[in-house]
This record gives structure tokens, C-alpha cells and sequence, in this order.
């Protein structure tokens, strides 16, 4: 059986190969919401930061294109996507700090090698993320909607699967309250994990000018983290 190794913060972890790699491809069923429904990290298993409860909702589809992940700040700047899987399993968490969210979404692929071209690729392009786009945009009534969206991207040494470390986003937006809109204020960091023919998103957001602050950031490491070893258990 394949081995895979990921690394937090030092430490080391051996798993098992994902006992559904090779069948993939099949459309959404019941045995795959109950892989995914058994898979997920539990609420008792994340970490304080992000304790949670009240229940998780799981959505298990199958994908009809690409998945946004930013777009580029540059003039005209083309929007950056994550190659279509074949099937996209997500997990929303409620937790206690009502400033947070968290979710998980999971993109599998017809095969570890397309997960791998299609993370490449991801990585490659995700540099088109970085930068600082300002603008407006105006609704039908003529009023106008002043925005600013920070983003930042990199690798998350801490979180690596067989030799890959993971990716990030961070995007800082303000757009400010115009006649009766509520203003938009998040902090929203997106990790991005390859493992065997999958690729994890763990996703995080503040909901408020409040930026994460590095312990929440690490604790969104460590749910990255951890969401390997209970993925492909």
C-alpha cells in the first residue's frame, strides 16, 4: 500500500493510501456521502481556536466546472481557478467565536496524477492572487460601490504531503457601508493540500476588519493538517 507522509511543525505522520482512490470517477451516491460523512474531522477534533458546535453540514456533489480561487489584481486581470475534480465534498463548521468560519471542501480527481497537474498548476498560478485591488462597481440605480481586496499568497511549510508543501491565500477586504449597504470586512485565508488524488481546501474567514491573528492562523494549519491523516484513513 502507498505511503503518505505529512509534516506539521516538525513532526512527522505515516497513513494509509485513500481506500477509494480507484473509484473515483463514480458520480455522487450514498456510499460516497458516507465515505465523506466518516472522513470529515469531527467537532471534538479541531482545535480550540475553532471549537465548534451545534452540528456540521456535509455536502457531497459532483462538479460542473472550474472552483474560483481569486482574481488577479492586475488591469483586466484574468480570474484563477482550481481545475475541475469530479466529485467536491464539503464541511461547514459552526464555531463558537461567531467572528470565525470554517469550512472544508475536498476535490477529487480521476487519478493522484491529475490531482497532481492540476496542484501544479495551481501553485503556479496562485501568484497571480498577490496584490492590492481597488475599484468601484455600480448597480442599476447608478450608486457606486467602492472596494479594496489584499491578497497574499505562499507556501505553509507545515503542512506538507510527501515532499508537497501546501498552499495559501489571504485576502484582506474592506468595502465600506454606501446608502443603507452593510459594509463587507473579512479576513479570509484559504489552504490548499495535495494529497493522493485529491486536493483539500481548508478555508477560514473572520467576518470583520479583524485579521486572524497567528494563533488562529496556525490553528487553521493544524485543521489542514489533520485533515489529511482523517481523509484518507
Amino acid at each position: 500500500m502507498k505511503k503518505v507522509t505529512a509534516g506539521f511543525a516538525g513532526a512527522a505522520l505515516v497513513i494509509g493510501s485513500m481506500s477509494m482512490a480507484a473509484t473515483t470517477a463514480q458520480a455522487y451516491d450514498t456510499e460516497a456521502f458516507a465515505y465523506a460523512a466518516s472522513h470529515f474531522l469531527s467537532e471534538k477534533d479541531l482545535p480550540t481556536a475553532f471549537a465548534s458546535k451545534g452540528g456540521m453540514n456535509i455536502n457531497v456533489s459532483t462538479t460542473s466546472g472550474k472552483t474560483f480561487v481569486c482574481t488577479s489584481p492586475s488591469p483586466d486581470g484574468p480570474d484563477v481557478t482550481l481545475a475541475k475534480p469530479v466529485r467536491n465534498s464539503i464541511a461547514f463548521y459552526q464555531p463558537i467565536k461567531k467572528s470565525l468560519s470554517l469550512s472544508i471542501a475536498v476535490n477529487e480527481y480521476r487519478s493522484n496524477t491529475a490531482a497532481e497537474k492540476a496542484f501544479a498548476q495551481l501553485t503556479k498560478d496562485i501568484k497571480k492572487c498577490d496584490g492590492d485591488a481597488t475599484g468601484s462597481w455600480t448597480d442599476d440605480s447608478g450608486t457606486v460601490y467602492p472596494y479594496e481586496n489584499v491578497v497574499t499568497s505562499g507556501k505553509i511549510p507545515a503542512v506538507t504531503v510527501t515532499g508537497v508543501a501546501s498552499i495559501f491565500t489571504n485576502e484582506n477586504s474592506n468595502n465600506l457601508a454606501v446608502q443603507g449597504q452593510p459594509a463587507y470586512l473579512n479576513d479570509n485565508m484559504n489552504i490548499y493540500t495535495l494529497v493522493n488524488n485529491a486536493i483539500i481546501v481548508t478555508e477560514g474567514s473572520t467576518g470583520s476588519a479583524l485579521n486572524f491573528t497567528a494563533k488562529q492562523k496556525k490553528a487553521l494549519e493544524k485543521v489542514a493538517f489533520d485533515m489529511v491523516s482523517t481523509w484518507v484513513d
